[in-house]
This record gives C-alpha cells, structure tokens and sequence, in this order.
C-alpha cells in the first residue's frame, strides 16, 4: 500500500483499526488536512513564504518575550545531536520559521525541503507535519517519515513541542527536523525528550524574562527540582497578589485554571506573607524554604526572585522586610535556658561516624558497611524517602579504599525512561539520532573503580534491569553503537524506599537482579525510630547556620523538636531548621520560629492569621461552632466526628498495611496531614508498639 492509499484507507472505514494514540493523532490531522485544508497529498507546491520585513517583525515580537537565551538554548541542544542530520527550528505560533541552527552542510537540503526562516509550516499551509500539528494539538508531537500528508514531505521526521507565555498561550514551536533519517521511529525517542526539555526551559526562562520586574516565587514539591524545568513559577507584585502562574505551579497545586490563583494574595496560597518570603530572599538568598498550602497543607519548597529592576517601593519593601510583623509572635522568654549552641563547621557532620551517631541500628549499618565496603560486596540500602540513603552511600564510598576515585549517582525516578539507558550505557557518536558527537560515555564507565550509586532502583524499567544483570555478571558494558564491550570495575550502592519482594512478586523487578544487589541490606530508620535525634538535630542545625555568630535553640522548641514524628525525616529536619535559622530574632531559635505541626499550637495559628488580618482557613477552625451553636452540642459533634475519622484512617491503614503513601493517597491528603491525624488520634504504627 503506498502513501496515497494508505490515507485514503486511515480516513476511512479501516480508522477503527488505530490503536495507538499517536496513530489516531495522525489520523485526525490527516482528516484536517482532506475535509478543513481541502489538500492534495500528491501536490507538491513552494512553501508559502512571508516578506524580510514581516519576518524581522515577527522575531523581535517573539524574541521581546523570550529574550537572548533563546538562541543560546538551540544551539546547546544542537551540540547535544551534533553530527545526527537534525536541526534545530524555532517558529512563531503562525508556524513561521523564525530561526534555524544546524549543520552548513545540510542548509541546502532543508532549503530545498522548505525548512528555511520565513516559510509558513501550518497544517493549512504543509500539511500534517511536526510544526504545524503540535501548533493544532498544543503537545509534544513526532510526526515520522510517512506519516507526513504531503508526500513531498515523507523524507522528513520531526520532533516539535510547544512553548506558552505565562497567560497559557501557545507562543511559539521548538523543532528538530531531519530531511532524510532512516532511524526507526522509536529511536527518536531520545531526540523527542530533549526538545521537549529545551521547550520547557525556554517556557520558564521567558515567564521569569517577561516578569522580572516583579517578585518570582519558584517551587516545587521536592526540593531538588526548585530550579529545573519541573518548577512552579508565579509572579507576585508589591502587595504579595498573584500576577501570573505556569502550568507546572498549577499542576503541584493541583489546580486546572489560572484565574483560580490570579490577584489572590500569595498569603491566601501558602502559610506565609511576601514580607516574609523577601525577608528570607535577603538573608538565604541561595538556599530555598518550606512553605505549606493553606488547603490541604501540602508542603513545597521555594525560592524567591527578586526584581531585576525593582521599583522604589520594592526596594522600600525588601529593605523593611526585616521590621515587618513576622507570622509569628516575638519570644519573650526562654526559660533562660539554652540548649544548642552551633560553631561547628558545615561538613562536620558529613562521615560514617557522625551519621551513626548513638543509635544503635545506624551504629550497626556503619560496622557492617565498613567490613563489606572494600570487599567487592554490592550494598543495598532501605528506608523511608529523606532518611539520607544518598548521603550514606557516599559516606561509605569517601571512607573505602577507592575514596579518591568518582563517585557516580543516578536518580532511576528523576530521568525520562527514554533517557535512562544512555545515561547509564553511554554510546558511541552515530548510535541514535540526537547522539553527541563525542559520544557519551555513560554512568557505569563514569564510575570505573569508583562507585556507582543507583537511586530508586525500584523504579528502574524491566528491559533495563536485564541489561544492568548482565554488566554485574560479566563486568563489562556494551554502550549503544559498539560491538566491543568494555571492561570495567564495577563497585554498586543501590537504594529505595519500595518494597522490592512487593514488586518481584508483582513481575516488575528482576529477582535475579535483586539478589545481585543485594549482597548486603542495610535499612536505614525513619527519623521518628531513631534514639538520638538530638543528636541529628544539633547536627543538622550546624550544617545549616553559615554564620560566624553561635546560634542557640530554646529549650521547649528543642523539646518540640524531638517530640515530632518527622514524616519527611530528614530533608524535612533540615528544611525545618533552615526556616527556623531564618525566622529567628538574634541569635535564639525559638517556638514562634517553628511551623504549626511541630507546634502543635492551633489557637497560636489562629492568632497569627488574626495579626496577618487574614482569615483562618477552614480546615483549621471547627466545623461546628458559631454564634448560633450551642457549645455542649458542638462538643457532642466534635466527639462524633473525631471517633468517625478515626475509625475511617483505621480501617484505610489496615486496608493498606500501614503503608503510609499508600493510605494517604486513598484518603486524598498529604503524608504530614496523614501523620498529624494520625497523632492527633492517637494511632501509632504497629513498629512503635
């Protein structure tokens, strides 16, 4: 079946047939292109062209918003497919090509396809094509030799994503093209994610462009991806409202609509003022913060930026900062009692000994890890997400005997599937389209007589784990492209907070693998089982404060302290502590320095939102009182609802054998709110028992 009749046989009766989703997006275009377009697929015609004039205007309209480093970011993500036949297109959202990289050798080939500045590539126009189908879908789109309607145009594949304006707009299209792969489809796999990452970025890079000169909050749930592409963005203005939002802030905070967030105030959203937030901007300019959402007290981590150049009431604001009313209320006394002073260094508390400290099952983990360490013997570690694992596996790696040798990591979680396995094998330069020029080596021959440390390997995908079997067995790796394997010495840490006989039992993990990382298990304590948390908390808290000055913590905050359940374990202690060092007055932490759940003080709450003049969320104030109940009445429901609660988180619990993510997820609230239920009703784990 050639091109012309296999589209006359898709649009047809045999549509039904298409299973894939991309399929049925082609499907759709190419019914566009023959009922909307009315197009010819065997007519080949030169691309619709627009004046040098119109072009100019068309660029600075674009460039105005997305700036320099638009170009900056095509011509990294060239480098990183160098010497494949692609090049990198930018269009407007008309689907006018507005600028090319690429190699000099190929510029008349793509001039002869039409991929050249100036030429129109909508679907109307070219029919269903990369550009001009990722403008009508608004999503990422490969559109892949013979899926291309106009037949002139199968010797193409391209790669397109979409860039919004922070209005949720579609500005613009990045595209990688190639005028004559013969790669198979699912090689472009690799290219695809690439250009959808530069997108993303150049998204992020042209909501902060067209927003510097207001106040940018930039959040993420997890605190290592403040930053990146994943990031949450919001633009606030003097008064603390909203001016604009991404999609990826809707999107961890759950929402669907941007005029649910716009000209709110950030203090409606989470648990803090923008006095506050340029307060902390000021002093930890490079160190991000804990918030939590006002609804659902989900917890984010955030960092401000500041104006690029602010008005004069901003700077009025962010010099003042200092002096506003905090949200919460000044100490004024503290037993006069000190408990913690910090002088110590940084990195004191970064070694094997200090990471046992005096509890006993950390005790046990480092003998353990020290006896297997230089012995060949693959180390697996367990435990909760923010217990330390990588912090421990690079601990071990600094005190054995290859310490002066590279220590690798790779999150399995955090990289893209398509990406995992050049990351992790290398390649050699031509393997697959979008490959560097150089090639890659790859985290295994990265870490040759070092160590690698593999993160979430729970999360690592079945096809993978099969390969990474065979690198343990043979020592050797064949990076993509090669036909010699490569010799390498191979020392493996492996972690996660999954249960891996839960997923071998299930089919999505190798057993075979496992015990192959399994040479040793060490299962590191959630925060809440350790016997020397004060210990940790004198430990993280010198990590934290960078100042000269000893800082010193009151005696009932620290008591406060260690009475927490620390459900985040501890990056939450750290992130806790770094707002704590933040919001203090001199050189004393305090229990007004402290968040809500550590508290525990809901009238206090209700005192700072009354200082703030902000009402006080729902979810904090009883559901039962007002002017009208009466209180005996009132208590009498409160009893009800309480025991209801109780018996609904017992019986969720059980249902999913006390896995707390799990019943968190079923009962549609966070893992602290779960935990602080779980206090305030006095449920404890069956370990605590």
């Amino acid at each position: 079946m050639n091109h012309i009749e296999r589209i006359a046989a898709l649009t047809s009766n045999n549509k039904q047939r298409i299973a894939d989703p991309l399929d049925a997006l082609i499907v759709r275009s190419w019914e566009r292109c023959l009922a909307n377009y009315s197009l010819d697929p065997e007519k080949g015609r030169e691309p619709v062209m627009i004046e040098r004039q119109t072009l100019v205007d068309h660029q600075d309209s674009v460039c105005e918003l997305l700036g320099d480093f638009v170009e900056e970011e095509m011509s990294l993500l060239y480098q990183r497919i160098a010497g494949s036949g692609y090049s990198i297109i930018l269009t407007d959202r008309d689907g006018i090509i507005l600028n090319y990289v690429g190699d000099p050798a190929l510029s008349e080939q793509f001039a002869k396809a039409g991929l050249r500045p100036g030429a129109v590539w909508s679907e109307k126009h070219e029919g269903t094509n990369g550009i001009g189908t990722c403008l009508y879908e608004k999503e990422p789109v490969t559109i892949y030799r013979e899926e291309h309607f106009r037949s002139c145009h199968i010797q193409l594949t391209c790669s397109a994503s979409p860039i919004f304006d922070s209005r949720g707009d579609l500005l613009a299209i990045l595209d990688v093209s190639s005028v004559n792969s013969r790669d198979s489809k699912q090689v472009h796999q690799h290219t695809a994610a690439l250009v959808k990452m530069s997108a993303k970025l150049i998204e992020n890079l042209g909501f902060i462009r067209q927003w510097r000169h207001q106040w940018v909050l930039r959040f993420h749930s997890r605190a290592e991806y403040v930053g990146h592409v994943g990031e949450g963005l919001i633009s606030v203005n003097e008064s603390g409202h909203i001016l604009a939002i991404n999609q990826n802030a809707l999107t961890q905070l759950g929402l669907s609509r941007r005029d649910a967030l716009l000209q709110r105030s950030v203090q409606e959203i989470f648990n803090t003022t923008l006095p506050l937030l340029i307060d902390w901007a000021s002093r930890q300019s490079n160190n991000v913060c804990l918030l939590q959402e006002s609804r659902q007290g989900r917890s984010y981590y955030a960092l401000l930026r500041m104006p690029q150049t602010p008005s004069s009431s901003a700077v009025h604001a962010a010099n003042n900062a200092s002096n506003t009313t905090p949200q919460f209320k000044q100490p004024t006394t503290y037993n006069n009692e000190t408990v913690v002073a910090v002088n110590e260094q940084a990195n004191s508390c970064i070694n094997l000994a200090n990471l046992a400290g005096r509890d006993p099952r950390m005790s046990a983990n480092m003998r353990y890890a020290q006896k297997v360490m230089d012995k060949g013997i693959a180390i697996l570690l367990q435990g909760e997400t923010g217990t330390g694992k990588e912090a421990l596996a690079k601990s071990i790696h600094e005190a054995s005997l290859r310490g002066d040798k590279p220590f690798v990591a790779l999150n399995c979680a955090a990289i893209p599937e398509s990406l995992i396995e050049s990351e992790l094998f290398g390649y050699k330069h031509g393997a697959f389209t979008g490959a560097r020029r150089e090639g890659m080596r790859g985290k295994i021959l990265q870490s040759h007589e070092g160590t690698l440390f593999l993160d979430e390997i729970g999360d690592m995908p079945l096809s993978l784990q099969t390969r990474l079997l065979r690198v343990l067995e043979e020592r050797e790796v064949l990076p993509l492209g090669c036909e010699q394997p490569i010799a390498v010495k191979l020392n493996i840490i492996s972690a996660t907070h999954r249960n891996l006989n839960e997923l071998i039992a299930r089919g999505d993990f190798r057993e075979d693998l496992y015990y192959r990382l399994n040479g040793i298990t060490l299962s590191l304590p959630a925060l809440r089982e350790r016997t020397d948390l004060d210990h940790l908390i004198r430990c993280v808290l010198a990590m934290e404060h960078n100042e000269r000055t000893p800082v010193e913590v009151s005696s009932e905050a620290f008591e406060m302290l260690l009475r927490y359940d620390w459900p985040g374990n501890i990056r939450q202690l750290r992130n806790v502590l770094r707002t704590a060092l933040a919001l203090r007055t001199g050189n004393m932490v305090a229990v007004e320095d402290l968040p809500p759940e550590i508290t525990g003080q809901a009238t206090q709450i209700s005192a700072d939102y009354a200082l703030l003049g902000a009402p006080m969320p729902r979810e904090l104030s009883s559901p039962f009182l007002d002017n009208n109940d009466d209180i005996d009445d009132a208590e009498d429901a409160d009893n009800v609802l309480k025991s209801a609660e109780r018996n609904v988180m017992l019986q969720e619990l059980e249902r999913h054998r006390w896995n707390i993510t799990n019943t968190a997820a079923s009962l549609k609230m966070s893992r602290n709110t779960l935990y602080r239920k779980m206090k305030k009703h006095g449920i404890a784990l069956p370990s605590a028992n």
